[in-house]
């Protein structure tokens, strides 16, 4: 049509305007194109294989096809927006059914029939997959996939007790599990990628604040208390009385009662110290109950908020020029930071609130699965390798998407799913063989044949190495974290009733050395703080007074440790391995120096010192010998950021347990999200500053210097080591590796993944997997 520039494009990239050049210039790297004018309308001749003009004729036709169909397009994205919300608050707030829901499926002691239907749902997805259901026809679909939402939801229900964020979380991912799905849909590729992330980003605006008007409104005008509904003790009251049947059935060993066994008045009776311990963790799960009933709106409204703010984000840009793409990349590796940081904080959040860990490590999990799944549909290889010519910043990314370090984190973090999934294929293949449904003879379908083309390629010697590596770093971290509490635990009891001076210089000097420890985390050495010096300064100088004096220690304990870390560097950094080993000589390595070297509070420098792993970061400093007193400086926000908030959880743990104890779990609650959250944002702050300098600064990096050529000495005299070791590595060809060298690797690696899969199983399974559940402020007694 006149007027009409032609837009082609990857299905998930397409636009309905745009330069048609300069699009498929990048879209086909090599491809010429000439645009000629025809009595006023505009033609283009792309100079391709007939294969490429056909595909972009048919993508046409079919674009011109579906126009139509906008309108119910449309009410689709805001019914799959806007009904999980209103579900979940109606299902699951206070001003829903909530209380009542919750306190059945107390009743009905329903968590041995939720992991049966959760057995259920597994095997009926298993069936789904394996006899095509994709491939059935819309009516069918749309029965199978109302059906596998229903068991999810159902499992989730029944599972609600041990897991009370398990419903709210499940009905908030499927809005963009289903967005996702659109996005990949073939009857969905007529959509305007801009206009589609209009249409989400205003859906979820508009349910956000329908969310906050009417939970507003409620709250104020609701006779729910003389009060009304808000966050005070009447209502918290209650909302205890409320969910009577939960603190019934909440332990398994006898009924609870609120005000004996929970309350400021709770009476320890004859109880032993372990079941004292065991009492106490159910009583926490009751309140986890009520708490997530009460603030349910909320996280609904918060939910839609961060997925409005990231559609109205996307829906600047439309895909078709590199720019596009480097900046779709940045976002997801800022992101990507951010919740792997996230995770890892969440690893020590545990020493303090087992639930919260666990739903934090659930989202964040979640979060990621949905992100890798969104960029990888939005990113094409050819686009990215077009954007790589142009970019520091996209060369470096695909430099280090093929590395083996990437591609073992990738096998570590799907980790038993790989052999799953293949062993799934092999089996929809088989049924594929015995309908006469397929031409393919292989073991595997089309799909996973090329997947295990691709994994063929691999050097896997090298990746299992790293795995292994990956695995033993990762349990360090875990054992670590779990020792550290126990060992802190044990030092609390053993503090009891020494003056405050004292405790004051056995902090401070047991923080320094913990410091110095790579595997400690400094959390744990902030809680400690605020566990011992809160409890005695409650009985001497006051409850605040000693959360700060508890807080000034953990700082001095932390710039001291910063010095010590900083010299272990310093020592480590004379060796020219060590330099070559992190990489003094790569763009990354020196963009962070870069950062690290300027004056006063930069906000990238401070974010990479406040947000980086303690003992790494202070270390890394070192090795690049920079300076001490502008390191310091940097690492000062440091207490806003995480001492203050951690000092204070500590010694809320304590007002906890002598006071009212339902204010005090919530305030504590609170601080630790917070505190996990600002170390996660302290990250993706970072990340971001860093990007910023590859890309700004990247030539400049990648040039020689003459104090790294010492290391590029050591590199050139290793080639020849190198290029042997590749060779005897080899996993396949003439010279591959014996079978039994093989299976020795392959072994090692899979035992890994095994453990490390139980272990991560720990943190978001309520039951015991590896470990019972401990926290800081538990007694080591009572095992």
């Amino acid at each position: 049509k006149k007027g009409r520039a032609l837009c082609v494009g990857h299905p998930l990239t397409r636009v309905g305007c745009g330069d048609m050049g300069r699009f498929i210039s990048m879209r086909l790297g090599k491809a010429k194109v000439s645009p000629v004018q025809d009595e006023g309308a505009q033609q283009t001749v792309l100079e391709s294989s007939d294969a490429d003009a056909g595909r972009l004729v048919s993508r046409r036709q079919h674009s011109l096809r579906t126009e139509g169909r906008t309108g119910f397009q449309s009410v689709t994205i805001w019914l799959a927006c806007v009904l999980p919300s209103l579900v979940s608050v109606a299902g699951g707030a206070l001003m829903g059914g909530g209380l009542p829901l919750y306190n059945f499926v107390a009743r009905m002691r329903t968590n041995m029939l939720g992991n049966g239907l959760a057995l259920l749902c597994a095997l009926w997805l298993f069936a789904l997959f394996v006899m095509d259901a994709p491939k059935a026809n819309p009516l069918v679909k749309g029965i199978l996939v109302f059906v596998s939402a229903a068991m999810m939801l159902g499992t989730a229900i029944l599972k609600a007790i041990a897991y009370p964020w398990g419903p709210p979380l499940l009905l908030l991912f499927v809005m963009p599990a289903k967005l996702l799905w659109a996005r990949t849909n073939t009857s969905w590729q007529n959509i305007d990628r801009c206009q589609f992330y209009r249409a989400v980003g205003g859906s979820t605006l508009f349910c956000s604040f329908s969310v906050l008007a009417i939970w507003l409104a409620w709250t104020f005008t609701t006779d729910y208390t003389p009060d009304g509904a808000g966050w005070q003790r009447t209502t918290k009251l209650q909302l205890i009385k409320d969910t009577a049947d939960v603190y019934k059935n909440v332990y398994s060993k006898r009924a609870l009662d609120y005000d004996t066994d929970c309350g400021p008045g709770m009476s320890v009776g004859n109880m032993t110290v372990k079941e004292q311990a065991l009492v106490k963790t159910a009583c926490s799960a009751a309140a986890t109950v009520w708490f997530i009933v009460w603030m349910n709106p909320f996280a609904v409204l918060c939910f839609n908020l961060i997925i409005t703010c990231f559609c109205l984000l996307e829906s600047r840009s439309t895909m078709t020029e590199g720019k596009d793409v480097i900046r779709l990349l940045q976002q997801f590796v800022c992101l990507l930071v951010f919740l792997i940081m996230g995770m890892y904080v969440t690893i020590y959040a545990a020493g303090v609130s087992v639930h919260l860990a666990s739903a934090f490590m659930a989202f964040f999990a979640a979060t990621l699965l949905a992100l890798v799944v969104y960029t990888s549909n939005e990113v094409r290889p050819e686009i990215l390798a077009q954007a790589a010519q142009d970019s520091t910043f996209a060369k470096n990314m695909v430099k280090a998407f093929k590395s083996d370090w990437i591609r073992a984190v990738g096998v570590g973090s799907s980790n038993v799913l790989i052999p799953f999934m293949l062993g799934v294929d092999m089996a929809r293949q088989l049924v594929r063989r015995l309908k006469g449904s397929t031409k393919h003879v292989g073991k595997f379908t089309d799909s996973g044949q090329a997947f295990v083309n691709g994994l063929a390629v691999w050097n896997w010697n090298s990746i299992f190495t790293k795995v292994v590596i990956l695995g033993e770093i990762f349990g360090v971290m875990v054992l670590g974290g779990k020792f550290t509490y126990i060992f802190f635990s044990w030092l609390n009891d053993l503090l009891a009733g020494i003056d405050l001076g004292i405790i004051l210089v056995l902090v401070f000097a047991v923080g320094c050395i913990m410091f110095l420890l790579p595997m400690v985390p400094g959390s744990a050495v902030y809680l400690f703080a605020g566990i011992v010096i809160g409890k005695q300064a409650q009985q001497t100088i006051g409850f605040w007074p000693g959360v700060f004096v508890g807080s000034m220690v953990g700082l001095l304990a932390k710039l001291c440790a910063c010095v010590g870390q900083y010299g272990i560097g310093y020592k480590l950094g004379k060796s020219i391995a060590v330099q070559k080993m992190i990489g003094v000589d790569t763009v990354p390595t020196r963009a962070i120096e870069l950062i690290l070297n300027k004056r006063g509070m930069d906000l990238g420098k401070v974010a990479i010192l406040v947000g980086g792993p303690d003992w790494p970061t202070s270390v890394t400093c070192g090795i690049l010998n920079l300076n001490i007193p502008q390191m310091l400086l940097g690492t000062l926000p440091v207490y806003i950021a995480s001492i203050a908030p951690q000092t204070l959880v500590g010694a809320l743990i304590t007002k906890e347990a002598d006071g009212n104890a339902t204010l005090w779990s919530t305030i504590t609650t609170a601080c630790t999200g917070v505190a996990a959250v600002s170390q996660a944002a302290a990250c993706l702050v970072a990340t971001r500053a860093i990007i910023q300098t590859i890309e700004l600064e990247g030539e400049e990096l990648a040039k020689e210097r003459p104090e790294h050529a010492k290391v590029a000495e050591l590199t050139a005299k290793q080639a020849d080591f190198v290029k042997k070791y590749a060779e005897v590595e080899s996993w396949t060809g003439p010279d591959a590796m014996s079978a039994r060298r093989k299976a020795t690797i392959s072994l090692a690696a899979w035992l890994q993944l095994l453990a490390g899969f139980l272990l991560a199983s720990d943190f978001v399974l309520m039951e015991p997997v590896c470990f019972r559940k401990f926290a800081v402020n538990d007694s080591i007694g009572a095992s």
